[in-house]
């Protein structure tokens, strides 16, 4: 079954309000984050943790729209934040900010809820449009990181039967239904309005779908249903 879609959903406009909270121990990356912050006047920082710890006496107290988020916190694993993140605050975006640029890490990472994954190093201007992009409904990975997942998509593809492809995926019917939308080229805001539903519990069926499919975004998700016969 062939499916056409629509163009991808569009970033957030420069004057749209973003709320931010980084949790991240090194004080140069608060200071980049926020010059970063001065080309977009609407956007607030609203908090910043240093540890696992506090981001999770304090993180959710927030009214956060998206939680930047190292891996290598001094008290433990970001992956663990992530998970308990996502489980807590479906309707947030959680964007890893981090070093480390290993395949490893990137998929653990998503698998753990992140729905955006940017290397440091990057420019001011490419984090700026990586949060306006995960704001508007994408999935923004760094283009090495990209690469290195195309690469193992093609890995999979070339291989008769993956331990992927014969696990069983379960989705409920609420997901299905958001999966067909998505199938046909809807964005967020328009899945809301079909299933009268808000749209931060659209996106948290779509993280839910790109968890329990493996993948990054929309396209794949519809590609990777479509070969499972779930659309």
């Amino acid at each position: 079954m062939t499916t056409a879609l629509r163009s991808p959903a569009p970033s957030v406009s420069a004057d749209t309000e973003t709320r931010i909270y980084l949790i991240e121990d090194d004080p140069s990356v608060l200071r980049f984050v926020q010059q970063a912050m001065l080309s977009r006047p609407g956007w607030r920082l609203v908090g910043v943790s240093d540890s696992r710890q506090h981001a999770r006496q304090h993180a959710l107290g927030t009214n956060a729209d998206v939680f930047l988020v190292d891996l290598g916190l001094p008290d433990g694993r970001g992956e663990d934040l992530l998970r308990w993140m996502s489980e807590e605050r479906p309707d947030a975006e959680l964007l890893v900010f981090t070093v480390f640029g290993d395949e490893t890490r990137l998929v653990a990472a998503l698998q753990a809820g992140a729905t955006g994954y940017v290397l440091k190093g990057c420019s001011g201007d490419e984090l700026i449009r990586a949060i306006e992009q995960i704001r508007g409904g994408g999935a923004p990975i760094s283009p090495l990181l990209a690469r290195m997942l195309l690469r193992q998509f093609r890995l999979v593809q070339e291989s008769p039967v993956s331990e992927f492809a014969s696990r069983e995926v379960v989705l409920s019917d609420r997901e299905t239904e958001v999966l067909k939308l998505v199938a046909q080229g809807y964005v967020n805001k328009e899945i809301a309005q079909r299933l009268a539903i808000s749209p931060a519990t659209v996106g948290s069926h779509i993280k839910n779908l790109y968890r329990k499919l493996a993948v990054h975004s929309r396209v794949q998700v519809v590609r990777a249903a479509q070969e499972r016969g779930l659309l």
